[in-house]
């Protein structure tokens, strides 16, 4: 149990972190209508990266493909949610550019393993082959 709540709560905690600013109406704006579009669509980008990282260091076989899927789930719920705050619109589209943010973090948690693999002198059982 221990465990399972250490790997866990990393990611329910920027989970949760994540639905509090999707909740929020009165996000800021940063200077023109461009920079705010750029800056907010980055945020996507860089949460979900994020996310994904959380979520494949807690899913057990180091699976990037259930990794993916569970954040992408999220992703879809997330922008579900926002249909109900005033103000805020739920977009197809952001669950493309979160996706972004996913795949992203996967071509950085593979050249990672790769890294770490030559960087690996007597590989764990796991990686012989």
């Amino acid at each position: 149990m221990r465990k399972f709540l250490l790997r866990y709560a990393p990611v329910v905690l920027w989970m949760s972190l994540m639905f509090f600013f999707s909740s929020r109406s009165d996000l800021p704006t940063s200077g023109t209508v461009t920079e705010d579009f750029f800056s907010k669509k980055f945020a996507h980008v860089f949460e979900y990266f994020i996310l994904m990282f959380l979520m494949f260091r807690a899913v057990g076989e180091k699976s990037t493909a259930k990794a993916f899927l569970f954040s992408l789930i999220y992703a879809f719920t997330d922008e579900i949610h926002q249909l109900f705050i005033p103000y805020r619109t739920g977009k197809l589209i952001d669950v493309g550019i979160d996706s972004l943010g996913l795949t992203l973090s996967i071509l950085v948690i593979n050249k990672l393993q790769l890294w770490n693999s030559f960087l690996l002198v007597a590989p764990p059982k796991k990686l012989r082959k």
